[in-house]
C-alpha cells in the first residue's frame, strides 16, 4: 500500500524509523560529539529519570513501546560501552532472536531483513505489508506476527514460509474465504494459527485448510462471521480432534461430544440471533383511555446491519414509490383521530418521530401522542416484542424477538456496532360510531382502526466485543443514568434477579450468599433489563 504518493516504506526504512525514536540513536551515531560512555551515565539516566518523575501512565507505555525494539536493549548497549565500540553494537543487533517492528507503515519486506540470521521471533504487526515475500526471512524464524496488516491471500507465501515456522499470527487483515487457498501448505511442523478479526464466512472452507495440518494445537477464528455459526465449538472440536485450544481457552474432555451429529450445510453459515427483554419496571401509569380505545406497551428492536439482502431491496426502491403500490385505507386513522388532512407522503416517518424524554410526569410522557400512518412502509430491520398491558413490572415472553440470519456477515457486523431500542406506548381507538357501507372489490384492505404512539425511552447498546462464552449479554438501563445508553452487565446474569412489588420481607437463615438472589422492591425509576444472544452452541 503507498505511503505518500507512490512512494513506499521498506523494512530497513521502518527499522531505521524505530531506531531514530529510540535509546539506541545516540549509541549508533558515529557522528555523535558525546562518547559512549557519557551516553550511558549521563543521558540516558537524565531521560528514564524524565520519563519516570514526570511522564503518566501513558507516557511511560509510550517510552516502552518505542524501545522494545528486542529484548534486553540496555544489555547489548551496556555491553558496547564497555568495550567502546560502536561496532559492536551493530553487530549484536543483527544477532537478536526477537525483534519487533511494528506501527512503522511498512510496505514490504527487503534484504534488510535477511542480514538478522538469528532471528526467532519478527513482530511486524500495525504496518502496511499486503503481501509476504518468504525469500527475506530468516531460516530459523518460529514465530511470525503479522496482525493488523493488508494481507488479502495466503497462497502467494504459505508454502515458502521458513519450515521451522510455529506460529503464524494473521489476525486482524484482509483475508476472507477465497484468501485460505494456501492454509494447506503452511509448514507441518506449525503448532499456532491466529486467523481472528478477518471476514472468514464459512467454517468449512477453514476447516478443510487446517485439517491437514498434523501438530495443530491452537486456533483462533474469533471475531469471524464463521465464529457465530450454530454448533461451532462442536463443530470444530469434532473435525480438529488434536486441536487443544480455541479462541485462546483450552478445549477440555468434556467439551467433546460424544454423539456428534453430521451438520447440515446451512449450519455452518447461519444462526438465530436472540433479543429478551428481561422485565421493564416502573414505566409511569397512563392515564385512563377513552372509551372503547386499546392501550399497549411494547419494545421495538432497530438492527440496521442485520439483513443485507433487504437493505439492498430498499436500496432501490423509495418510500414514496412504495406507498402508491398499497391501495388507499378503508379508514384513515387520522380522520378517527379528528385530523383534517393526511400528512404528505414526504412526512414523518416512524423513525422520525420525536422520542421523547422519559420522566416521571404522567401528563407529560402520554400527552404527545402522534398518529400512526396506515400506508407507512417499515423497513425490514426494526422488530417488535409482544404487547403487554400496563404493570408495575412487565415480563415479556423468552425470547422475546427470535430472528433467523442466514447472512453471518451481517450478524457478525451487528454484534460490532450499536443497536436500538424504544419502549414504545400505543393507543388504538376504536371505531366511533357506525361507518358508512363501503362496496368491497378485489383492490380494497380493510385496514386497522387509528393508531397513534409515544416513544417513551430510546436506548442504545453497544454489542460490541461480546463474550461468546456467554450464552447471552446483559444490559441495563435507568433514567437516572442521565444517558440513552445501556450499561453492559459483564459476566452478571441479570435473569437471577428477583423483584417483589410487595414491601420487602426480611430475609431469615439465608447465608449472604443468597442475598443476590432475594427478592427486592421495584425501583422508583424506569429500569429496562434486555439481553442479546445466539444459539452457537458453546463450550
Amino acid at each position: 500500500m503507498p505511503k505518500r504518493g507512490n512512494t513506499y516504506n521498506t523494512f530497513s526504512e521502518g527499522l531505521q524509523n524505530r531506531i531514530q525514536k529510540s535509546i539506541l540513536s545516540g549509541f549508533l551515531d558515529e557522528n555523535s560529539p558525546i562518547s559512549l560512555q557519557d551516553q550511558w551515565e549521563i543521558i540516558l539516566p537524565l531521560t528514564q529519570w524524565d520519563i519516570n518523575r514526570f511522564s503518566n501512565e501513558e507516557g511511560k507505555v509510550c517510552y516502552h513501546s518505542v524501545n522494545c525494539i528486542t529484548d534486553n536493549v540496555e544489555r547489548l548497549i551496556k555491553r558496547a560501552v564497555r568495550v567502546g565500540d560502536r561496532g559492536l553494537l551493530k553487530k549484536e543487533l543483527k544477532e537478536v532472536p526477537m525483534l519487533r517492528i511494528f506501527d512503522s507503515e511498512i510496505t514490504d519486506l527487503d534484504s534488510g531483513l535477511s542480514e538478522f540470521t538469528k532471528l526467532v521471533t519478527l513482530n511486524l504487526c500495525g504496518n502496511y505489508i499486503g503481501d509476504i515475500d518468504p525469500a527475506y526471512l530468516p531460516p530459523g524464524l518460529k514465530l511470525l506476527e503479522l496482525q493488523a496488516n493488508r494481507i488479502s491471500k495466503t497462497e502467494t507465501f504459505a508454502e515458502y514460509l521458513p519450515s521451522t515456522l510455529l506460529y503464524l499470527g494473521l489476525a486482524r487483515n484482509l483475508l476472507t474465504n477465497d484468501s485460505l487457498q494456501g492454509l494447506p501448505r503452511l509448514p507441518r511442523v506449525i503448532t499456532t494459527l491466529d486467523l481472528s478479526d478477518n471476514d472468514i464466512y464459512n467454517l468449512d472452507t477453514v476447516l478443510d485448510g487446517v485439517g491437514t495440518l498434523p501438530y495443530l494445537k491452537a486456533l483462533s477464528l474469533a471475531g469471524n462471521p464463521c465464529s457465530v455459526c450454530m454448533g461451532y465449538s462442536s463443530i470444530i472440536t469434532t473435525r480438529l480432534p488434536t486441536l487443544q485450544w480455541l479462541d485462546s481457552r483450552e478445549i477440555l474432555p468434556t467439551d467433546r461430544p460424544e454423539d456428534f451429529w453430521e451438520p447440515h450445510p446451512d449450519d455452518y453459515r447461519s444462526n438465530y440471533f436472540n433479543f429478551t427483554v428481561l422485565r421493564i419496571m416502573s414505566i409511569p401509569q397512563p392515564p385512563k383511555p377513552e372509551k372503547g380505545a386499546t392501550t399497549t406497551f411494547h419494545v421495538e428492536l432497530e438492527l440496521p446491519l442485520l439483513d443485507s439482502k433487504r437493505r439492498n431491496f430498499l436500496m432501490f426502491r423509495r418510500n414514496e414509490s412504495l406507498r402508491e403500490m398499497l391501495p388507499p385505507p378503508e379508514y384513515e386513522s387520522e380522520l378517527l383521530l379528528g385530523l383534517k388532512t393526511l400528512p404528505s407522503v414526504a412526512g414523518p416517518s416512524r423513525t422520525d418521530i420525536v422520542e421523547l424524554e422519559t420522566t416521571t410526569h404522567e401528563s407529560d410522557v402520554y400527552a404527545r401522542l402522534v398518529p400512526k400512518e396506515s400506508r407507512e412502509i417499515l423497513n425490514y430491520t426494526v422488530f417488535e416484542s409482544n404487547k403487554l398491558q400496563w404493570n408495575k413490572m412487565m415480563n415479556f415472553q423468552e425470547p422475546t424477538v427470535r430472528i433467523f440470519c442466514p447472512n453471518l456477515v451481517a450478524l457478525r457486523d451487528t454484534f460490532q456496532t450499536v443497536v436500538t431500542l424504544r419502549l414504545v406506548y400505543t393507543v388504538i381507538m376504536g371505531k366511533q360510531g357506525k361507518p358508512e357501507k363501503v362496496r368491497k372489490s378485489a383492490t380494497t384492505l380493510k385496514q386497522p382502526p387509528g393508531e397513534s404512539r409515544v416513544v417513551l425511552a430510546t436506548i442504545r447498546c453497544a454489542l460490541r466485543n461480546p463474550d461468546w462464552s456467554q450464552p447471552f449479554q446483559h444490559f441495563h438501563w435507568d433514567d437516572s443514568l442521565g444517558t440513552n445508553d445501556a450499561i453492559h452487565w459483564g459476566d452478571g446474569d441479570l435473569a437471577i434477579l428477583q423483584y417483589s412489588q410487595g414491601p420487602p420481607k426480611a430475609a431469615k437463615g439465608k447465608p449472604e450468599a443468597d442475598t443476590l438472589i432475594s427478592k427486592q422492591p421495584v425501583p422508583d425509576n424506569l429500569t429496562c433489563h434486555f439481553s442479546f444472544g445466539i444459539d452457537a452452541i458453546r463450550f
